[in-house]
């Protein structure tokens, strides 16, 4: 579940095509979460290849739950990431390409560290 936690929590924070590592990712509200499980758990049912388990709703509330869980862990990816750059002696500044290069960079070292396919 983890993998595919990690892809949906990605799906859903890109914008513009590009992922919004930097530009301090907006944090998402429950409905929103709530709508994203509802709207996944509408397309994972329209395949023949799933079958619930559960009960519809129970299964609704448990990918809510898992996504804000990984929404969670992406904060903390991030900040992690953020106060690794800030504690550089010389550092990029803020917002910079640079910056943005080595965001990007230590966040995939903190997916590698975590197991998580990139």
């Amino acid at each position: 579940m983890a993998r595919t936690s990690i892809a949906v929590a990605r799906f859903f924070t890109k914008t513009s095509g590009r992922a919004s590592y930097n530009s301090g990712m907006h944090k998402i509200s429950r409905e929103r979460v709530n709508q994203l499980a509802r709207e996944l758990l509408e397309a994972m049912t329209r395949t023949k290849a799933v079958s619930l388990l559960k009960d519809r709703e129970m299964v609704r509330q448990s990918i809510a739950h898992a996504l804000a869980d990984e929404l969670k862990r992406e904060e903390e990816r991030e900040e992690n990431v953020r106060r690794r750059i800030a504690t550089m002696k010389k550092g990029p500044l803020a917002g910079s390409r640079d910056y943005e290069q080595l965001f990007r960079k230590y966040m995939e070292e903190e997916y590698v560290r975590e197991g998580l396919d990139t």
